[in-house]
């Protein structure tokens, strides 16, 4: 069977079409393989911390990984293979004090900004994908000292849970 010159283009053009998808479908790389949040953050070696909120966990966390020493703390985001996300809100805590009749002027205390929680983010700092996150709830109190100790607990015991799924403590035999 002869065909026609008409219909012998549309055949050619067709095989041709289908020659060139499967060349560009042959040209594309390979995907790289899908790497797990864990072999993400035991392969980073630097990382930048960034900080919202409260001084206290800012100053521990970070003197923490400084201290830690399984990453180098650089001071660009984009020189960084991690960053280390520190959210700690305050809220102004005041109290106020008047005259036993109602009558008197009212005064405020104000006792400082108190950290309600302290949220831990490790991002990739490439795409910005969160590879673990952890979050403490600092216990209340009255007095400052201890509001200061319970956030300097909770910062400590947050840096810890990372740091415990980085390298985990051996029980002694």
């Amino acid at each position: 069977m002869k065909l026609k010159p008409r219909h012998a283009s549309l055949v050619f053009a067709l095989a041709g079409l289908f020659l060139f998808c499967a060349s560009l479908s042959a040209q594309q790389p390979p995907k790289p393989p899908i790497i797990s949040p864990h072999a993400r953050l035991m392969a980073a070696r630097t990382i930048f911390i960034e900080h919202a909120g409260g001084l206290i966990p800012n100053d521990i966390i970070g003197n923490a990984f400084q201290g830690w020493g399984r990453y180098q703390l650089v001071g660009d985001p984009e020189k960084a293979d991690l960053i280390v996300s520190i959210i700690a809100p305050t809220t102004e805590s005041g109290v106020s004090v008047g005259s036993a009749s109602g009558n008197g002027p009212r005064n405020t205390i104000s006792s400082g900004g108190q950290v309600i929680q302290i949220r831990l983010l490790i991002l990739d700092a490439h795409d910005r994908v969160t590879l673990w996150s952890g979050v403490e709830q600092p216990k209340s109190s009255m007095k400052e000292r201890q509001r200061e100790e319970n956030v300097v607990d909770a910062s400590l015991r947050l840096f810890r849970r990372f740091r415990d799924l980085i390298e985990p403590i051996e029980p002694a035999p």
